[in-house]
């Protein structure tokens, strides 16, 4: 405990250099939204100074550069940052290792002795950098998504899926010999810009099934002919009829009559206002 709340007062007291060297790119960021709204720029100006620091982190010295660009007080620079994990305040290595500690990778898919296993492989325990600066090692409760591939880790904000102690082994090896991890990544859905909507056996409950191929049966009523709903026979799901049928317009009695006699000059029978309740006897 004491480890740990030692490294969580480690801050970078320089002025970041961030806000000089990309000037033109902050200066877009700022234009993206209304004058009066530069609070909205606190996010991407985040991600701009964790990108351009050294050991890929948030120092307390950028949140009071994001504050001042913004026009806001720090400590509501703060309040967004430690809102969402993947603003570090550390200084992480140069490939940064997350094992999903959730219950389908954690619990049912061994997730737990691997993570022994991966601390041994590294040297170093959860939370810490290898001394090459190399990997950092760190589990999240959070679930990453892709529980049926289980065990699941990230390197960086990539998916290695179906983690073995060999096939992580493999992995390491392949980063301290300067290969990288892309032989080892995968891409989900929504990870490599494919659209929702494109998906293999995607069905959207919003549309229409397509109609059947071929003519229609016969005897079917052609949808497009006029008067074509009042000869559509009742539903065979066990519905009942309607209580009265419209033809070109105008409303017509059911064949059980329950429903009132048209007026004389053919026109429809007036309509309850809408949202008035049920009808008297109901």
């Amino acid at each position: 405990m004491a480890e740990h709340a030692k490294k969580a007062m480690i801050e970078e007291v320089h002025p970041p250099r961030w806000p000089e060297t990309c000037k033109d790119e902050v200066e877009a960021i700022l234009r993206r939204y209304p004058e009066g709204r530069e609070r909205s720029a606190i996010l991407p100006l985040l991600h701009l100074a964790m990108r351009e620091r050294e050991g890929r982190y948030i120092a307390q010295s950028d949140i009071e550069a994001v504050a001042e660009i913004c026009g806001v007080a720090p400590s509501y620079v703060q309040s967004v940052c430690s809102f969402y994990t993947m603003f570090r305040r550390q200084p992480v290595g140069k490939y940064l290792i997350t094992v999903c500690g959730n219950m389908a990778c954690h619990l049912l898919a061994g997730g737990s002795q691997l993570v022994e296993h991966m601390e041994k492989t590294l040297g170093i325990k959860v939370g810490e950098t290898t001394p090459d600066g190399l990997i950092t090692l760190e589990v999240t409760g959070e679930c990453l998504a892709a529980c049926d591939l289980a065990p699941v880790i990230h390197v960086d904000t990539e998916y290695v899926v179906k983690v073995t102690r060999e096939k992580f082994d493999a992995l390491v090896a392949a980063l301290r010999a300067g290969e990288g991890p892309d032989r080892f990544l995968e891409k989900l859905p929504l990870m490599n810009g494919e659209s929702q909507d494109e998906w293999p056996g995607f069905v959207d409950a919003g549309t229409p099934a397509p109609a059947a191929a071929g003519p229609a049966a016969e005897g079917s009523p052609d949808p497009s002919a006029p008067g074509a709903a009042a000869q559509a026979p009742p539903a065979e799901s066990g519905g009942t009829a309607p209580p009265y049928q419209v033809v070109d317009g105008a409303a017509r009695p059911s064949a059980d009559g329950s429903a009132p006699d048209a007026p004389a000059d053919g026109g429809a029978p007036q309509a309850a206002d809408a949202g008035s309740g049920p009808a008297e006897g109901e």
